[in-house]
């Protein structure tokens, strides 16, 4: 048994207009692939890994790249992937299957549908009959090209996305199934006309703790072999950008079509009770929440300015208004400023500086914050190299390129104390978990930047119309929305 496996991974934000390079993807090809796959992972590829070798498949690689949430991706860096993930799937030969992990919301530079042409490639390659199971992000955007080529499609379950590997473990899973077996995987999706962000959806809370039960109700239906909401990605000001209720059923089109309207109908019951689930203020107010909050460590999100949804991490307004009320005891990042950074290493821990940081706005021509501070510390935020400049109350923590705020140890490894705070300011959505671990209180700050969560202030051109909440009052029947 022969099964092709790859991952080309990026959700892309339309509005940033910085694109996305090859070298931020960082790539690995064949034999590089299967080696990271026997060490311990939690990404998809991993899950799809872990199924197909316990089969003792022969498992062909492909690619595997992915990269930080950014702008759109530039047509360079997808070519140079995709081609190579396209020759491998040619050069294999005859196959049995095809499972890949895709983001399900990556826009390419003149192109568009990124997930929608690699599939309909890979399709071309392996001829009409040869299976492909795909997992996808929550936020994926489910185009009718990615369902005519896919046999399966399956996403997470979670926000924020704990069960990535456990995903990609389902779409081998549904793969395996088909090819032991002998039955057809048969696809359904239902479009869904709303823009919904993470930080309104998150699964442990209403209403997506409700849908989610759903689906895995829907999992026990005779003949459903798996079953995903899939909520779009807010950011993508593209024609397609619409959620979708898609579901897997075994050999019986008819059975996967109905029950992916019926999840429609049930999700649109819901549509407008998706709220912020975490307090959110405009970033003044909620500031001065945190300050009156006496009973531990507040984590703030300065979710406008999100790099896990694609922000550019270098608007420092809050940080000007953290000076301006001479906010002590906090911390503020990271704040991606290369040439801030260099100014930093080059005078060393303990030497004062004046340095100009970030931008006010995301205007092209805006100026930066000029601050005068003490270099607390040098060294690496995860995998970017980074300092601390201490401006007054306030540690500011700048890095050479964005870095998502997922794990507080990274700090602790910074060589700062958590407990010298009483706040931080993250450029984060929602907190990650481990966050929310050392947190006694989180906020959201409603902050301007490329991830805005307040839809109707971003200037969308492209997006399906009617689409909630730009528009209010429309009648959604899903047998209008039913993908082909």
């Amino acid at each position: 048994m022969r099964i092709v496996i790859g991952s080309f991974s990026h959700e892309s934000n339309t509005f940033n207009p910085v694109q996305m390079q090859l070298e931020e993807f960082h790539p690995q090809y064949g034999e590089d692939i299967l080696a990271l796959m026997k060490q311990s992972g939690r990404s998809p590829l991993h899950g799809i890994y872990q199924v197909l070798d316990a089969a003792g498949a022969e498992i062909i690689p492909t690619v595997y790249a992915r990269a930080t949430p950014g702008g759109i991706v530039s047509r360079h860096a997808f070519d140079t992937v995709s081609r190579r993930m396209l020759a491998a799937v040619a050069a294999a030969g005859p196959v049995d299957g095809v499972c890949l992990h895709l983001h399900g919301s990556m826009t390419v530079a003149e192109l568009g549908d990124a997930e929608g042409y690699i599939l309909s490639e890979v399709r071309k390659l392996v001829g009409p009959d040869v299976p492909i199971s795909v997992s996808l992000d929550m936020h994926a955007m489910v185009t009718p090209a990615m369902l005519r080529s896919a046999d399966a499609l399956v996403g997470y379950r979670t926000a924020p996305h704990v069960d990535t590997f456990e995903t990609g473990h389902t779409a081998a899973s549904l793969l395996m199934g088909a090819i032991t077996e002998g039955y057809k995987l048969t696809t359904a999706a239902v479009s869904l006309p709303l823009l919904v962000s993470g930080e309104q959806s998150e699964t442990e809370k209403y209403p997506m703790n409700h849908l989610i039960q759903v689906l895995k109700d829907t999992d026990e239906h005779q003949g459903i072999l798996a079953c995903s909401y899939f909520l779009g990605f807010p950011w993508a000001d593209a024609p397609y950008n619409l959620g979708s209720a898609v579901v897997v059923a075994r050999h019986d089109a008819d059975l996967a079509g109905a029950t992916a309207m019926q999840l429609a109908e049930e999700f649109w019951q819901y549509h407008t009770k998706f709220q912020f689930t975490t307090e959110a203020y405009p970033f003044e107010e909620a500031l001065e929440v945190a300050r009156a909050h006496t009973k531990g460590l507040v984590c703030i999100a300065d979710c406008g300015d999100n790099p896990g949804a694609g922000g550019s991490e270098n608007i420092v307004y809050p940080l000007k208004h953290m000076l301006a009320v001479g906010q002590e005891r906090a911390l503020i990042g990271a704040i991606n400023d290369p040439a801030a950074l260099h100014v930093c290493q080059g005078a060393g821990v303990g030497a004062a500086v004046t340095v100009t940081v970030g931008k006010l706005s995301i205007a092209a021509d805006s100026p930066g914050l000029e601050v005068t501070g003490t270099v607390k510390q040098l060294g690496q935020l995860g995998r970017t190299e980074a300092a601390v400049l201490q401006v007054a109350g306030v540690d500011v923590l700048i890095t050479k390129v964005r870095a998502m705020m997922l794990d507080p140890q990274e700090l602790v490894d910074m060589g700062l104390n958590l407990a010298d705070y009483d706040i931080l300011v993250l450029k984060s959505g929602y907190l990650d978990p481990q966050y929310e671990a050392v947190a006694a209180k989180g906020l959201l700050a409603l902050t301007p930047g490329f991830t805005n969560q307040i839809f109707v202030d971003l200037q969308y051109q492209h997006v399906p119309r009617p689409i909630y909440p730009l528009d209010q009052d429309f009648v959604f029947d899903p047998k209008e929305y039913l993908i082909s």
